[in-house]
């Protein structure tokens, strides 16, 4: 198995090839949004989980700092109101590539994630009951970026009948 781009694989779960295939859907998916002239932000987190805490409820993903610092600067002056998401499962986890956009200023952050559904069922329902998810892009210092959505469905697996 080949290395992910941009560094290790975030280390809460034992990841498989679909780390590396979220990577490089990423990395051709930018590629096409620059190749229609959009700005793009690629993203590489240390870590990925879902949480549910007093502090937050969501998506959480930890990135190094200068990239969080690119994406805190890309942010500032714009309105990333629409968002993609593509989900696979496999090896036991949920896979997700969220991107981010601002159409006005023809903008896109990539943001890889993965998670396990097994250790976050009870956060997977309040993340259904509550009908939003929020995508907590941060650092260790705790500074974050965050990321509204009023429709979690292409974030979570399917519910189990």
């Amino acid at each position: 198995m080949g290395e992910p781009a941009g560094g290790d694989a975030p280390a809460n779960a034992q990841v498989g090839d679909g780390w590396t295939a979220v990577i490089e859907d990423m990395e051709a998916t930018a590629a096409e949004y620059r190749e229609r002239g959009w700005t793009t932000l690629e993203l590489h987190p240390g870590d990925s989980v879902l949480v549910d805490s007093d502090r937050r409820t969501g998506l959480d993903v930890v990135l190094p700092g200068p990239e969080f610092e690119d994406l805190e600067s890309l942010v500032g002056d714009r309105e990333f109101r629409d968002v993609e998401v593509f989900r696979a499962e496999g090896d036991g986890l949920v896979y997700l590539l969220v991107v981010e956009i601002a159409p006005e200023s023809e903008t896109a952050a990539f943001v890889p994630a993965y998670y396990d559904p097994s250790r976050a069922a009870e956060t997977i329902e309040s993340i259904r009951d509550a009908g939003v998810v929020r995508l907590f892009c941060r650092r260790l210092n705790d500074d974050t970026v965050r990321f509204v959505h009023d429709d979690p469905t292409p974030f979570l697996p399917a519910p189990v009948e």
